[in-house]
């Protein structure tokens, strides 16, 4: 097969930023009062865009949500400045891989859930290895109506390469990555190093299910060629 482009997710794929969540989590529920929630919820709030913080408020105080909801987003934002570009770190083999998509004149995409204002925080650490330079298009949440697992992101990714979705490969660490690139008509790879484990993976039915990028790399040609 003939690929043309390679599109990653981000978080818990190309980085690892769970303790960054889970720290900014923390942050947010001392600031705004609010009782602590399961550590599932980390997981919900990555994928889920605006709409996972809903998650934070109890039934309880549901009556509250309006008054809540722009108090929980404003600490998020506080949060992340000050989280991210401490925390977050750039997964081993994620510079080899890149650099072999980019010798093989393979269009490198990017399609995440997070706001185009915390990206740049979370793309320091692709930054210091000179990398981020390779990343041909970016798609955040505020590209799109809709955030994966529809496939709107991934096809508006693939328009602005100009790659064919058909001859596209989607990268991601969940079901909803899978589910996304499935629809979008995109091959699909599940990497090990998100929140969802292998049985989830495998479920979505991908192509390939790698432990991690470094893993991805050595077994990439078989989805190459």
């Amino acid at each position: 097969m003939n690929v043309e482009a390679a599109i990653f997710d981000l978080d818990g794929t190309l980085i690892d930023s769970v303790p960054a969540y889970v720290k900014m989590l923390e942050i947010i529920l001392d600031k705004v009062h609010l009782p602590p929630v399961p550590r599932e919820t980390v997981s919900t709030l990555m994928r889920g865009g605006v709409e996972g913080w809903k998650l934070l408020i109890p039934e309880e105080m549901k009556d509250q949500e309006d008054e809540l909801r722009p108090k929980i987003l404003a600490a998020a934002n506080e949060a992340s400045r000050k989280i991210f570009p401490k925390e977050v770190r750039l997964f081993s083999g994620v510079p080899e891989i890149f650099h072999e998509l980019s010798s093989k004149k393979i269009k490198i995409g990017l399609v995440t859930s997070s706001h185009a204002r915390t990206i740049e925080a979370k793309l320091l650490p692709l930054k210091e290895q000179g990398i981020d330079e390779l990343i041909d298009e970016v798609i955040s949440i505020d590209d799109v109506h809709k955030i994966k697992p529809a496939p709107e992101p991934l096809i508006e990714c693939a328009w602005r390469m100009n790659v064919n979705r058909e001859k596209s490969v989607y990268i991601g660490d969940s079901y909803v990555d899978l589910r996304a690139g499935r629809s979008a008509g995109m091959m699909t790879v599940g990497v090990l190093t998100g929140m969802d484990d292998y049985e989830t993976l495998k479920n979505e039915d991908p192509d390939l299910i790698v432990a991690n990028i470094g893993d991805l790399r050595n077994t990439f040609n078989q989805v190459l060629e």
